[in-house]
């Protein structure tokens, strides 16, 4: 009886599986454990809207109002992922680039740089590879950004002190004397 050895067409996935680290795919997270990241940043995931009728479309980031809609098709967590980090795009960063062309390039597959050359030009070029970048990151990793961005993106305003009378005292406040 011969014992099975691995041998070299055998080891090539295990080592390619060792070399890519499994947590950077969006799935690595569950879809709801996902939902629920999104929501405790004040943005609303929706399942369903008219648009996902369209065919081909699998989310869309609704701007005016923190809305994340992810259509029944493909890889929700990956659609979470991509329209969120469109919201971070608006809200957070005010339209400007998070990554620079050559960053992009090198997150891109050759697949997606031919879909986005051929679907998007310019600005919009620019927007839709950043958020298919972004949507391959750890999902730690990928929150810790979102609140590094967002997390001051609108201070709430300062709150002026009150006016102060000769007395030392606030305005409007009776001042309570001792003694004399």
């Amino acid at each position: 009886m011969t014992r099975w050895r691995p041998g070299p067409a055998t080891l090539w996935p295990l080592a390619l599986a060792l070399l890519v680290p499994s947590a950077a795919r969006a799935d690595s997270w569950p879809y709801q454990r996902l939902v629920e990241a999104f929501e405790q940043r004040g943005f609303r995931v929706l399942g369903s809207h008219p648009r996902c009728a369209e065919r081909g479309l699998y989310g869309l980031y609704l701007r005016e109002s923190r809305r994340i809609v992810v259509c029944p098709r493909g890889n929700l967590a990956d659609t979470l992922l991509h329209e969120g980090w469109h919201g971070v795009q608006s809200r957070c960063l005010r339209g400007a680039p998070f990554l620079g062309e050559d960053d992009l390039r090198r997150g891109l597959s050759r697949r997606d740089q031919r879909d986005l050359a051929r679907l998007y030009a310019g600005e919009r070029w620019q927007r839709e590879a950043e958020a298919r970048v972004m949507a391959r990151r750890d999902p730690s990793d990928y929150f810790r950004l979102v609140d590094e961005l967002c997390g001051s993106a609108a201070p709430p305003p300062a709150v002026p002190p009150a006016p102060v009378s000769p007395a030392g005292a606030p305005q409007g406040q009776a001042v309570k004397r001792t003694g004399s």
